[in-house]
């Protein structure tokens, strides 16, 4: 019998929910919106055939971007959803010599959750203070902070990321 990981799993659950927001903020929502006016308008005129059959390829792409949006209305909502996720950000600045004044921001911390378990967002920032490098790291209760492993998006964490203002 193994001992059940619930620190990575907590892992792997919030990078699934991440990669949920994501899609939220990426969905086209005034195509979504044109297709929920045509459905409407066409089920108010006609009595022939539902709209879904009329349009199959209108009705999968509807269907798709509904799933996408999830709770969401609209890009703003995703945004702030995305933005009200996370318990901290965080930022640091590389090694200076003493009494340099240039503190730029250099890395990050999103703290996802704490406890036990604990995952946090780790990353690399660029010269224009965007993300540049992701990962998540997660921890249980006397253990070390442990890269995740697991299945990746690596585009929708570094979007995720950029989410969030990591200047002054």
């Amino acid at each position: 019998m193994t001992e059940q990981n619930h620190a990575y799993e907590q892992a792997g659950s919030q990078l699934e929910s991440i990669v949920e927001m994501v899609a939220a903020l990426n969905v086209d929502y005034a195509r979504l919106e044109t297709l929920e006016n045509e459905m409407a308008d066409w089920n108010e005129d006609s009595t022939v055939q539902p709209w879904s059959l009329a349009n199959p390829d209108d009705a999968a792409e509807l269907a798709e971007l509904r799933a996408a949006a999830g709770d969401c209305e609209n890009e703003e909502q995703a945004r702030e959803a995305i933005q009200n996720d996370p318990l901290s950000v965080q930022v640091r600045a590389g090694w200076h010599d003493p009494g340099t004044v240039d503190m730029t921001p250099e890395e990050f911390e999103i703290l996802l959750c704490t406890g036990g378990p604990a995952v946090r967002i780790m990353g690399e920032l660029d010269h224009h203070l965007q993300a540049s490098r992701a990962w998540i790291e997660y921890q249980d209760w006397g253990t070390p902070w442990t890269e995740y492993h697991g299945a990746h998006d690596t585009a929708a964490l570094l979007t995720y990321c950029n989410c969030f203002f990591f200047g002054a």
